[in-house]
């Protein structure tokens, strides 16, 4: 089997703060796998997401993804894979004010254009059911409290239903129906359609509740 993800990191440098993370780190992952990632504060967790879900490029190494070499690829394929084959569930994922919440979460489908498609349609209710959102849909998001603004964002993560998800502390500001409304969405879409699964989280519950949990340790 190929690997869905094969990264090497030799080093990712900080030149202002004087500084390298990730130093010779290797990850390979398989399509379908749970996978989380711990570690303390500064190691590099939300760095290594980045570096996943090609935000960043900025690092020393390779990165094959789907097969390819991340590297050559152009910035439209780049951009195209971001929207439609990767999810992201992330800190910084900010909604924009302007729009309402059910047009936050249904701009992957605008830009892919598919936002009318009956099966799409019936995606985004499922989605919204699930988490329970539904009465929030004609409100702006500072209308809306933390927690119902990250589940805005989760929803929007995986209205594509990508072959990845990456999530970045995806259950910091939910109370605990709602964090298992979350997870067991996840892991739903992981079971139905064989989604990979890359979660950086300090929830030592959630952590193990995935195949396998990667330790990330400070460079010395």
């Amino acid at each position: 089997m190929t690997s869905l993800i094969k990264l090497e990191i030799q080093k990712k440098t900080f030149k202002k703060k004087g500084f390298s993370i990730l130093n010779d780190f290797e990850l390979k992952v398989e399509p379908g796998e749970r996978l989380s990632i711990i570690g303390e504060s500064g190691v590099g967790k939300t760095s290594l997401l980045n570096i996943i879900g090609l935000l960043d490029t900025q690092y020393q190494g390779s990165y094959k993804l789907f097969d390819s070499s991340v590297k050559e690829l152009s910035r439209t394929k780049l951009a195209e894979w971001r929207n439609q084959k990767i999810g992201f569930v992330l800190q910084e994922s900010a909604l924009i004010h302007s729009l309402t919440i059910e047009d936050n979460i249904k701009l992957p489908l605008m830009y892919a254009n598919i936002e009318k498609d009956p099966t799409v349609q019936d995606h985004f209710k499922r989605i919204i059911n699930k988490i329970g959102i539904e009465s929030i849909l004609n409100k702006k998001p500072l209308e809306c409290s933390g927690g119902q603004r990250s589940r805005a964002v989760f929803a929007r993560a995986v209205i594509m239903n990508p072959q990845i998800i990456l999530s970045d502390e995806p259950t910091a500001s939910l109370d605990l129906a709602n964090k298992e409304k979350m997870i067991n969405l996840l892991f739903d879409m992981n079971k139905e359609f064989n989604t990979t699964l890359i979660t950086v989280t300090h929830d030592l519950d959630l952590a193990n509740r995935h195949q396998r949990v990667i330790t990330l340790e400070r460079n010395e």
